[in-house]
């Protein structure tokens, strides 16, 4: 493989810092259960703290194919930087949810957003006349409007920085968000940039030329299901009147679309463009080849992110690498308080579930109503599951996977569930009365912990080694060694130093082994 094609990224790092820092609890839940990802955690925590925990890593050269696995593997990017939640720990779970345009649920408010928005653009085909018992179809009306008789229209183009996409966005930020810190270099790194190579982040005239044809109205030449050609990061501008009053920030993905982020002018409130953004984008899903509309994370307790319940879809089960249908999981109670989930065949598990295989298997949605499948989360990772009876097990394979030169430590796992309190805590509580919590800040850890769901199991990790799977890499993986500044393959992995091969477990850990083999890694 050519060194244009490898995906290059750092070490993986692990983050933590107080609830009051996350970005969508603030530490203000009013059921303290909803911090705690099982109930058994929340009946025997005896009031020690949990934290908003992050796992991730900076990258570039990522192609769109690979983003497309790593969203599916409960991924997500800012700028440059790929990260998941930790589910197991955060105050939050932050459960990836997919849908597609049939599955969504056309509400009075919805039905009412689309009327009220073609009314404002298009006076004359506004009314929306009724049709007898026809269902109200949001594809037809938002496709039925035409651009070239409104003072409304979008234009799709590359994710570029521009003075007035910028002025929007400080616009929106501070009116909606009171956030006043950002800046110009902010904003470009966190929904200009991407980890996609030049000519993937600008595309081609064709590409662009196709998105809004069909972003304008639904042309006649065009054929339902035809292969969308846009793959990559993408602005779409909205405009009223000539003047800039939106943008969606999407990526096209051989699967479907991501939503990034969406900003608008307050002054436009009354549009209710956030949810219209959604409903025009799985529109023009609805016309291409592409099945899946991925709208970010789902939280069952922040209402912040549970309106995204709507749109119908299913959550991302990051232990089987599958889907479960969301109304499955709402009306069996299997996230109520925001709890983890995850099935499998045999209630009496004895381990954690092997991951490496699933990571390649399409990411299927998961029919658990017609399978007979148990949520095991408990099971597993519970206050009384295998992973606390079976503690002296765990210890025993970080020793053994410490025989191979791969510096991993013994943990207790209860233990590392919690916040742990340090001597500035306490200095910080004489200092603050009570509210250290609030000046501590983010810490930032190479060291990944044993457990996290999503991620390759040391069980897993342990047979890897075991059975030589890691002379896979050999001549594959690339490193790159900042202090001799030189890059290289792996050529023996187990005669490798045992920081590289510490750093290697870890980015197999995320990736598992299909993409860490195109992989070139900064140690």
């Amino acid at each position: 493989m050519d060194i244009a094609e490898r995906l290059i990224i750092t070490q993986p790092m692990y983050f933590t810092e107080p609830c009051s820092k996350c970005g969508y609890c603030k530490g203000e839940k009013e059921d303290h259960e909803n911090y705690y990802s099982l109930k058994s955690l929340y009946n025997d925590s005896h009031h020690r703290e949990v934290e908003n925990c992050t796992v991730g890593f900076q990258c570039e050269n990522m192609t769109i194919s690979m983003y497309d696995s790593l969203c599916n593997m409960g991924y997500r990017r800012s700028g440059h930087f790929i990260y998941k939640p930790d589910l197991l720990r955060s105050c939050c779970r932050l459960f990836t949810i997919r849908t597609t345009p049939d599955q969504v649920k056309l509400t009075k408010e919805y039905k009412s957003c689309v009327k009220k928005f073609k009314n404002f653009v298009q006076p004359e085909k506004g009314k929306i006349k009724k049709k007898g018992n026809v269902p109200f179809d949001y594809i037809q009306e938002l496709s039925d409007i035409d651009a070239d008789k409104s003072d409304f229209y979008t234009r799709y183009e590359p994710a570029i920085y521009t003075e007035a996409k910028y002025a929007l966005f400080a616009k929106y930020q501070e009116s909606i968000h009171n956030d006043f810190k950002h800046n110009k270099k902010s904003f470009d790194r966190f929904l200009c940039d991407s980890p996609f190579p030049e000519h993937i982040k600008m595309g081609t005239e064709e590409e662009w030329e196709q998105l809004n044809e069909l972003g304008s109205r639904m042309p006649s030449s065009f054929s339902l299901g035809e292969p969308l050609k846009r793959l990559g990061p993408a602005h779409e501008c909205y405009y009223y009147k000539n003047q800039l009053i939106a943008i969606a920030v999407t990526d096209f993905l051989p699967s479907g679309m991501s939503s990034v982020y969406f900003i608008w002018d307050p002054d436009f409130k009354k549009w209710s463009l956030g949810k219209l953004s959604v409903l025009r984008e799985l529109t023009l899903l609805s016309k291409t080849d592409k099945p899946y509309y991925y709208l970010g994370y789902y939280v069952e307790d922040c209402h912040k992110m549970n309106y995204k319940a709507a749109y119908g879809g299913e959550l991302l089960d990051v232990c089987n690498s599958n889907y479960v249908s969301l109304d499955y999981l709402k009306t069996e109670h299997h996230i109520d308080h925001g709890h983890l989930f995850t099935f499998s065949e045999n209630e009496n598990i004895q381990t954690e579930m092997e991951l490496d295989d699933k990571f390649n298997n399409g990411f299927p949605k998961c029919d658990i109503s017609s399978t007979g499948l148990h949520d095991v989360a408990e099971e597993i990772f519970g206050m009384n599951g295998i992973l606390t009876q079976n503690d002296s097990q765990q210890a025993e394979v970080i020793s053994t996977i410490r025989k191979y030169g791969v510096d991993y430590h013994n943990e207790n796992y209860i233990e590392s569930l919690f916040r742990k309190e340090s001597k500035s805590d306490h200095d910080n509580e004489k200092d603050n009365n009570n509210e250290s919590s609030t000046k501590r800040p983010p810490q930032t850890f190479t060291a990944l912990p044993n457990i996290l769901p999503g991620l390759i199991p040391m069980t897993e990790l342990l047979s890897m080694l075991e059975t030589d799977r890691m002379r896979e890499l050999d001549g594959k993986l690339l490193v790159y060694d900042t202090d001799l500044q030189q890059i290289r393959p792996i050529f023996d992995f187990y005669n490798e130093p045992e920081e590289i091969k510490t750093t290697v477990c870890n980015v197999i850990r995320l990736l598992g082994m299909r993409l860490s083999k195109r992989a070139l890694v900064i140690i």
